[in-house]
């Protein structure tokens, strides 16, 4: 029998309250007072999750006035489809601001009983806030917590009166559970709907939100000023005033179709790598510090679990290279995509001297090239692969590799940022073997009256090429035109530099060719 609490309005939702009180008071002993607000609100979540209760997070209420929709509530924490809970984090106590922001919110809900949480101070503080009973308790605070789009423009306050009509739409992101319905008059959200057969479905866009936030919030530094949930991500490059002459460099590049391989064994997470990876190399190649990253995710139908998974991946090679993720876009393009498709795209920002931009100007012949292994094909040849694997059993153990197939292919692109920028003083070019592979990379870096030679025996290359190559019954050279074949970077250095530069790489490396007289070419010596 649930004890009688003396005192108190009783409403419906008092052994609710009572559970979520407790979980709140947890979340106050496991953290305790000096944080921001968020973090309080995402472990009471999790906290209600753990205890069985439905619990989201910024639920979004649309607000209607007359027949327009002039902007959204967003509710901290939205549980049960019935309950309002309100976090703060202030070092003063509550205030009838705070309080009156949540009667706005009951009103739109039509819950009967709000929580307010103030975890700023040494205990934590609460309120019980029972539903308005008359319109006015809570109309005159609307305009005070409303949130509009940059588009649209509020009536004026004044002329809001008790008789204007205003209502609230609250869609619930739980299947076959419906939200609560206040008791204003509701309209349905006509945007949502007709959005939604049409074939893009926001609220799984915002669930795929939720799920990747906290691994992109872990690439955030001292720089970063706005990142996700901003339209525009804001960074700060104060520090390139102590540089003598800095110069931007950017790279915009995509995975390729590597992501139908991943999609058809079920592996996304590598793609995110693959994709910082290949954009951190292409601007390493030029001597650059990364800065910040932006990501491009675009799909047929949202899966939110898997567009998380992917940015996930992508936040986790952000944090490796110390790159910040500052934001990005994921889009539902039905009717662009075909069914069960997506891509992935990136845009870096990356800072040098420009007195230290690579290639130098002076490569000479005996200079020497030196190679740096790949982890496998990296981003390049998989339209090659999977016309020559089509029917292929890709989950199949080859013994050769000590792993399936599939997890050979799908290994993620490697950055080599960590190893390189170390040695890049010693460095007179970079080349990054990726579209096009020796053949067209390497031209790109030599000066016009010079050749590369590279020794084809000179470095250890994986069973996989060769399994590739036999299956393929494709050529030497088309080989070396298309893949890395083993190796993902290429160094040019003088032939002094070399015991130097090894010594300081903690890894094998291997003296793989020579600068030699020629005409801007690539030469293969068996």
């Amino acid at each position: 029998m649930t004890k009688e609490k003396v005192g108190l309005v009783k409403t419906p939702l008092d052994d609710l309250t009572y559970k979520v009180n407790g979980l709140a008071m947890q979340a106050m002993r496991e953290l305790r007072s000096g944080h921001k607000e968020e973090f309080y609100q995402h472990r009471l979540v999790e906290l209600c999750l753990s205890a069985g209760l439905k619990a989201e997070m910024e639920k979004r209420v649309e607000v209607w006035i007359n027949e327009s929709l002039v902007g959204y509530l967003y509710l901290d924490i939205w549980i049960e489809n019935s309950l309002v809970v309100e976090c703060k984090a202030l070092s003063h106590d509550l205030t009838n601001q705070e309080l009156h922001q949540v009667l706005v919110y009951l009103a739109a809900t039509g819950s009967p009983v709000g929580m307010l949480y103030n975890f700023g101070k040494s205990t934590l503080d609460f309120k019980r806030i029972l539903r308005p009973a008359s319109v006015q308790d809570w109309q005159k605070y609307l305009y005070r917590v409303i949130w509009t789009p940059p588009d649209i423009k509020l009536p004026p306050e004044d002329s809001i009166t008790l008789n204007t009509p205003i209502r609230f739409s609250v869609v619930s992101d739980f299947a076959n559970e419906p939200a609560v319905i206040p008791s204003v008059p509701v309209r349905e959200s006509v945007t949502e709907t007709a959005y939604s057969s049409s074939g893009v479905d926001i609220d799984a866009g915002n669930r795929a939100v939720d799920l990747m936030k906290d691994a992109v919030k872990s690439t955030y530094n001292a720089s970063v000023l706005a990142g996700i949930g901003s339209f525009g991500g804001l960074f700060d490059i104060s520090s390139v005033k102590e540089m003598k002459a800095p110069v931007l460099v950017t790279s915009t590049d995509g995975v390729g179709t590597k992501v139908k391989l991943a999609a058809s064994v079920g592996k996304y997470r590598n793609i995110g790598h693959d994709i910082v990876n290949h954009c951190i190399n292409d601007i390493l190649v030029q001597g650059a510090r990364p800065l910040f990253f932006m990501d491009y995710f675009a799909t047929s139908k949202l899966n939110p679990e898997q567009t998380a998974e992917v940015v996930t991946g992508i936040a986790e090679a952000c944090k490796e290279s110390g790159v910040a993720l500052l934001g990005g876009e994921t889009a539902e393009m039905p009717g662009v995509y075909q069914p069960n498709e997506f891509d992935v795209a990136g845009t870096i920002i990356g800072v040098l001297e420009k007195e230290a931009i690579l290639p130098r100007k002076n490569i000479k012949t005996g200079d020497v090239l030196i190679g740096i292994k790949s982890s496998g094909p990296h981003t390049n040849g998989y339209s090659l692969i999977r016309k020559i694997f089509a029917n292929a059993d890709l989950e199949t153990s080859i013994p050769e590799l000590n792993m399936s197939f599939a997890d050979a292919l799908l290994a993620p692109h490697r950055s080599y940022y960590s190893l390189l920028s170390p040695v890049l003083s010693e460095i007179k070019a970079l080349a990054h073997i990726t579209g096009g592979g020796f053949i067209e990379n390497l031209p790109r870096i030599l000066p016009d009256d010079v050749d590369a030679n590279i020794q084809l025996d000179s470095w250890e290359t994986s069973p996989l090429w060769n399994l590739i190559q036999e299956t393929g019954g494709i050529n030497t050279n088309e080989m070396y035109r298309v893949f890395n074949m083993g190796i993902g970077m290429i160094m040019i250095v003088e032939k002094e530099s070399i015991s130097s530069i090894q010594t300081q790489i903690p890894e094998k490396t291997f003296v793989i060719g020579e600068v030699v007289q020629g005409t801007k070419k690539v030469n293969l010596i068996t």
